[in-house]
């Protein structure tokens, strides 16, 4: 038996999603129906300084848009921005196509700081957000539904202030989206989370998806976006740019080839070299180091005297893409 105290183990944890059964509740929009819509926003939060200058983004149902920018290009401020949520002067419009629903309830926003009350159990809290977003009639569904949605049922009753990091975050994730909103904003979700928690936390958007939501989502690693989108927004120098899908944008990137030895000369330290190639095929890479005999294994190759050590072959990530496109 788990104690009410610790996070399940991985033989306990149970993944919602697959478990037939399970409560989920539909989001009710079309996919590909823009949800919602920021046309040349800006924002600053001292006149004549702003911080966001032109941001154009259409948050569809049925797609996670992955926010890619450098460390203090305004990402958490632009989800501050579309949700008013932040003290300052804006400019733009921003629209929602929602059937009628109220700001409120339309849109959930899970901050990067967590927001919960410490000396309140996990279920108390995840229920005084649905108390408040959704009444009394609807949210003790609300509240079954989130808690095993989130596989917090084990931990349901302990105060929070008894919880690790890690599980704080995915409390804060649960009280954020209790009343299942077809806009759903992610700040950096998956800090302090580990392997199991983050892989639900990633089941989780995509189960949103197919519901037909319309998901935002920032994070510190590249990686951590590839796996939570589908399609991709660059913000930059306080504007946007659409780069499309995910899937296009990853095609367009070659794999690499590095190449690592040692050159035979004293002292070792300084004997290290390492080559990194852009590359389609290991036909490529023996044209661009020259006539190869093909009964030779790259391992073995010699270049001017210089030993290969290492060789390591990479598929297209988003992270090259990223350091390339986000700048200093």
């Amino acid at each position: 038996m788990t104690d009410k105290n610790t996070f399940p183990e991985k033989a306990d944890f149970q993944d919602p999603i697959k478990t037939p059964g399970r409560l989920r509740q539909s989001m009710g929009t079309a996919h590909g129906t823009v949800l919602l819509s920021a046309e040349r926003l800006s924002f600053a939060f001292t006149p004549g300084t702003p911080v966001l200058r032109d941001v154009s983004l259409h948050l569809k149902g049925g797609t996670s848009v992955g926010l890619l920018g450098a460390n203090g290009a305004g990402k958490t401020t632009l989800l501050g921005a579309l949700t008013g949520t932040l003290r300052g002067t804006t400019g733009g419009s921003v629209r929602l196509d929602v059937g009628g629903l109220p700001a409120r309830r339309a849109i959930g926003f899970a901050t990067q700081a967590i927001a919960l009350y410490p000396v309140l159990t996990v279920e108390e809290n995840v229920g005084h957000l649905a108390r408040l977003l959704l009444g009394r009639g609807e949210a003790k569904a609300a509240i079954e539904r989130t808690l095993e949605e989130f596989a917090l049922g084990p931990i349901a009753r302990t105060r929070v202030h008894h919880l690790s990091g890690g599980q704080r975050r995915l409390v804060h994730l649960a009280a954020s989206f209790v009343h299942a909103p077809p806009i759903r904003l992610l700040d950096e979700p998956t800090v302090a989370l580990d392997f199991e928690a983050r892989q639900l936390v990633v089941r989780r958007v995509r189960a949103w998806r197919e519901e037909g939501a319309a998901v935002l989502v920032t994070a510190h690693y590249p990686e951590d976006i590839e796996e939570l989108s589908t399609e991709l927004v660059l913000l930059r120098d306080g504007k946007t740019r659409d780069l499309g899908a995910l899937g296009t944008v990853l095609s367009s990137q070659a794999r690499t080839l590095s190449l690592r030895g040692a050159r035979p000369v004293s002292p070792p330290a300084d004997a290290s070299w390492e080559l990194t190639l852009a590359t389609s095929s290991l036909e490529e890479v023996r044209s661009k180091l020259g006539e190869v005999p093909s009964d030779v294994h790259l391992s073995e190759l010699r270049l001017s005297g210089n030993r290969l050590r290492d060789i390591l072959l990479r598929d297209p990530s988003l992270s090259a893409f990223a350091r390339e496109s986000e700048g200093p």
